[in-house]
């Protein structure tokens, strides 16, 4: 990349479309993780702040606590946008820098949903890799916070309720996240946004495909420099890494693509700098700049390139300006920027934007916390053998454990078994093979987006169910979203005639059915 490219190609309609589309993207994708967070945070709030972690982190300074902290980050579904509210709570709460860091860093590495959509679509080497690297970071990065000098830490948040119990803790736990929904943590969520929009923006179309070619010897400074700014949310990481894979380009910008792209963001530099000053935070991220440098450059003999020619792919195209990015095919680019998206993306759009409403009621209304503890005058004593107290602490646990049953639970509903998958996808590839072959426009986009839809949904289903797709069976299910990809697109732009119509009818039978034998094999 040179400025010359993006000289060229620097055009402020342009610029201003990608801005838009690029922040509807991230906050689609991003919605449920940064919901998760608010919620995270209002919880840790209404239940005593960072006190009631600390007897479970164990011994300060010690790796056993960060090693702690990273089976907690295991657990929580938070980008680096997400993460923001749970991270300045708790720094409120007098959480020490060095755990606080590995938090703050880590966690948006670790994201269960991550790993979960990488180990449907990315080869087990890479999840693992990538692991590797995670672990590895949050030992760097807690040795590096851990130098930093501790001041006192008196902060405390505006209004912390006394503990309540019952309906009480649940209205409290509703004010909190309005308070945090419309308080400064959103600020630096929309200017993460924001300052993504402006880099995508100047970045030209395609340009990534050069970037990560193995050829290209810069290739991890250069995806350092842009991609450092930009929030690169989970779908966009996992999908980026697959069309690395895929299009045989090199694996080492995609670990610089980790640390630079999914860890930090504009946002988190600025959040960070609110906290800590802004010598520790450019302290951290050059250590992060380091870090990516050695290892990245070390990983180009130990992962070469899949053997094949580098190819075009559009698995990039989020990382940069959109092709249609002009007002008059603003609608098309966007619907190409979110055809990936699931149930769990729409429903976290929609539930994060009633809790916007919601903080803005409890605002301009002035609601605040309640309190009702028990006067020990009113507690008396029984001698049933169930009358056992139990502390916050073991409550709240007893919540996440069957929260997480009924998150389990709902993916299970969500994302159906192979077998399921191949039955569903078979009654609806009848009447889409049909809408194509009678060339139905409106209808063939339709049942296509259903039949792709369910595709996409399946690797998801076997990893829940304890299993893998192997390289084959992964291939064919890419092959297969692929062809329906494509199809979507040239009958949204009118580019099939009659004949090919009937053909590209024929041909999606034939994939369809070729997945399923290599899929479901004797169960065929």
């Amino acid at each position: 990349m040179t400025f010359g490219d993006f000289w060229h190609t620097f055009s402020v309609e342009q610029s201003v479309v990608t801005l838009l589309m690029t922040m509807v993207r991230i906050f689609v994708e991003s919605s449920a993780t940064i919901l998760i967070g608010i919620l995270g945070a209002a919880a840790i709030r209404v239940s005593g702040g960072y006190s009631i972690l600390q007897k479970w982190l164990g011994p300060a300074g010690s790796f056993e606590r960060t090693f702690r902290l990273l089976a907690a980050c295991l657990c929580v579904p938070v980008c680096a946008l997400g993460v923001i509210p749970l991270a300045k709570e708790l720094s409120d709460g007098g959480m020490p820098r060095r755990d606080l860091a590995v938090l703050w860093l880590v966690a948006p590495l670790l994201n269960p949903l991550s790993i979960l959509y990488a180990i449907s679509v990315l080869p087990i080497w890479q999840c693992g890799v990538f692991l590797l690297v995670a672990c590895a970071y949050a030992v760097v990065v807690a040795e590096v916070a851990g130098r930093f000098f501790e001041e006192p830490q008196n902060r405390k948040p505006s209004s912390i309720p006394e503990v309540t119990n019952g309906t009480t803790r649940l209205w409290n736990a509703a004010v909190a996240a309005g308070q945090i929904v419309t308080g400064w943590s959103i600020v630096y969520i929309v200017l993460g946004m924001i300052i993504s929009g402006v880099v995508v923006g100047l970045v030209p179309s395609g340009a990534f495909e050069r970037i990560f070619s193995y050829q290209n010897t810069t290739g991890p400074l250069e995806t350092m420099v842009l991609t450092g700014p930009q929030m690169v949310t989970p779908i966009t990481f996992t999908m980026a890494v697959s069309a690395i894979h895929s299009t045989h380009l090199a694996f080492a910008c995609a670990i610089v693509l980790q640390l630079l792209g999914v860890a930090w963001c504009g946002g988190t530099v600025l959040a960070m700098r609110s906290v800590w000053g802004i010598q520790r935070t450019l302290a951290l991220l050059l250590v992060t700049l380091v870090l990516a440098t050695t290892v990245s450059y070390g990983t180009y003999s130990v992962f070469p390139p899949a053997p094949g020619d580098e190819e075009e792919t559009h698995g990039l195209d989020t990382l940069a300006r959109p092709y249609h990015a002009n007002v008059g095919q603003f609608s098309l680019a966007l619907s190409q920027q979110l055809n990936h998206t699931d149930l769990i993306m729409q429903a976290g759009t929609t539930l994060l934007g009633i809790l916007a409403l919601w903080g803005i009621v409890v605002r301009f209304r002035g609601l605040r916390f309640r309190e009702d503890p028990i006067s020990s005058t009113d507690a008396k004593p029984s001698a049933g053998r169930w009358n056992v107290e139990l502390t916050p602490g073991q409550v709240g646990m007893s919540l996440i454990g069957v929260a997480a049953f009924g998150i389990i639970m709902l993916m299970y509903s969500i994302f159906p078994s192979v077998e399921e998958s191949f039955e569903q996808m078979k009654k609806v590839s009848a009447d889409a093979v049909i809408a194509v072959k009678t060339n139905k426009t409106h209808v063939a986009q339709q049942k296509l987006a259903e039949w792709d839809t369910v595709a996409a949904r399946m690797p998801v289903g076997w990893v829940l169910r304890m299993g893998v797709p192997n390289t084959q069976q992964a291939s064919e299910i890419r092959a297969l979203r692929e062809l329906l990809w494509k199809t979507r697109q040239q009958f949204a732009q009118a580019e099939l005639t009659d004949a090919e119509v009937r053909e590209r009818g024929a041909e999606l039978i034939d994939q369809f059915q070729s997945c399923r034998v290599v899929c479901l094999g004797d169960k065929t």
